[in-house]
């Protein structure tokens, strides 16, 4: 596992994730970020495996319907095969193809 950290105003947010490349999934454990309405904005996730692309890919897009401990699933839609980070962004209800990270929301860097 490593850990995840809150940025600016998400400074709140604790957690960590896991992945594996082998399997092609993972799973974030976060703690501390605000709920969110999805009719407003939602939280996605972004994988940056530079060996891939330039452009992070996208981990699936997630709500925090409750405070407190959330296990959420990793949703890559490409496969990746040497993350480097994974970071959190709000977009608008859906998600985005490409995000330009206007409000990023945490950010956990790969152990490896």
């Amino acid at each position: 596992m490593a850990p995840m950290e809150g940025l600016g105003e998400y400074s709140s947010l604790a957690g960590n994730f896991i992945w594996s490349d082998s399997r092609q999934e993972g799973y974030l454990q976060l703690s501390g970020l605000p709920v969110n309405d999805p009719a407003q904005k939602q939280y996605q996730l972004w994988i940056v495996d530079p060996s891939r692309d330039e452009a992070p890919v996208d981990g699936g897009v997630f709500d925090i319907r409750s405070p407190g401990m959330n296990i959420i699933p990793i949703d890559a839609k490409l496969q990746v095969s040497r993350p480097k980070a994974f970071v959190i962004t709000l977009e608008q209800p859906g998600g985005v193809v490409k995000s330009r990270q206007e409000i990023v929301v945490g950010i956990g860097s790969s152990p490896i």
